[in-house]
């Protein structure tokens, strides 16, 4: 269900996969959005309730005087590729202590399927070993977002892919939604409706979610959001 009301949402990642879905949606759904940015270039064309900020994500007092007013911080940051990184930890240090100085307190932030140990065989190899940096950079980052005070949601998407929103998946809360394991996947369109479903109507805060597509063996996936098989 939307909100009764436009909400101003403060989005980073924007120029991503992920983000840019979230944030033609969010305006789809008339909420006002924020698109906190390192290149503005790399942005949809203007748009009636956008806001574009050229910033630097791990800049605490940029983010902070961009932040203040917001209803909620949504962060789809996270790792260009396989290789060493610190992005995704260091990028929730800075939103995490922004957030606390302004006091916005709703955060929706994504994390990796594969830290979940029923993630299956394969996710665990991965982390040990080709994605070994992506994992320890995400798990860094939610060690961080746990630590704070604020009213957090961790997602945990599966493989992401360029499908189209279906808007029919499943959630749970700590691990992978029943019967999905190893072959888990989700397109980016419906990880961002499940983002901005949460922002609207918050039902797992404080929470680590994994949410993903239904194993074609079993009964299609109902309607997702308030779906949680947990």
């Amino acid at each position: 269900m939307t909100s009764t009301k436009p909400l101003r949402l403060f989005v980073l990642g924007a120029t991503g996969g992920t983000g840019r879905e979230l944030v033609q949606q969010a305006l789809e759904r008339r909420h006002h959005v924020t698109a906190f940015v390192r290149a503005p270039h790399k942005m949809r064309e203007p748009h009636d309730g956008l806001t574009v900020v050229q910033g630097d994500l791990l800049d605490v007092k940029a983010l902070g005087a961009a932040l203040t007013g917001h209803d909620a911080v949504v962060s789809t940051v996270g790792p260009p590729g396989p290789r060493r990184t610190t992005i995704t930890h260091d990028s929730a240090r800075a939103t995490v202590a922004a957030m606390e100085a302004t006091g916005v307190r709703r955060l929706l932030i994504l994390g990796v399927a594969m830290l979940f140990e029923d993630a299956g065989v394969i996710a665990t190899v991965l982390r040990k070993t080709l994605l070994r940096y992506v994992a320890g950079d995400s798990s860094a980052m939610e060690l961080v977002v746990r630590a704070s005070p604020l009213d957090w949601t961790i997602v945990r998407p599966p493989r992401l892919t360029a499908g189209p929103r279906t808007e029919r998946y499943d959630v749970a809360e700590d691990r992978l939604p029943t019967g999905t394991g190893g072959t888990a996947k989700i397109s980016r369109a419906d990880v961002a409706h499940f983002l901005l479903s949460e922002a609207e109507a918050p039902l797992h805060v404080r929470r680590v979610v994994g949410i993903a597509y239904p194993n074609r063996k079993r009964a299609r996936a109902t309607p997702a959001h308030g779906s949680a098989n947990t």
